[in-house]
């Protein structure tokens, strides 16, 4: 069992969306996700949130983190995929989750470049279906 964080290409995290032992997590802020699109199959977790023109934590991530994966542990190592705009808050949410997650035999990667890697690469979004 790894206690590091590893890199993952787009073209990785979109193959882990169709493995049962993988979960992909946006942690895009919801006006990210409306305005680029989201990706279908992963999760929308978001790392910090929009208010008043600022980002600041979201004091549930922890407890959504838990709920997205409660019902996703296969057998042997299950892996966590996150992305965000371009790869930082993305490595900072998988950093939390490596130290909430690590020893309960989780791998944890975090997806170079992010969505705009995404975009850029060609690989598929749809507009975002978010409730109010």
């Amino acid at each position: 069992m790894s206690h590091v964080i590893k890199e993952a290409t787009c073209q990785q995290a979109l193959a882990a969306l169709s493995d049962r032992d993988s979960v992909v997590i946006d942690v895009r802020c919801q006006e990210e996700y409306a305005i680029y699109g989201q990706i279908a199959g992963a999760h929308l977790i978001p790392w910090k949130l929009l208010r008043d023109d600022a980002l600041v934590d979201n004091q549930h991530f922890h407890r959504e983190l838990k709920n997205a994966v409660s019902n996703c542990k296969g057998i042997g190592d299950f892996k966590l995929y996150f992305i965000c705009g371009s790869g930082n808050r993305s490595c900072d949410a998988a950093e939390c989750a490596l130290d909430m997650l690590g020893d309960e035999g989780y791998e944890v990667y975090n997806v170079v470049g992010g969505i705009d890697e995404w975009v850029c690469s060609g690989l598929p979004t749809s507009p975002a279906a978010l409730s109010a």
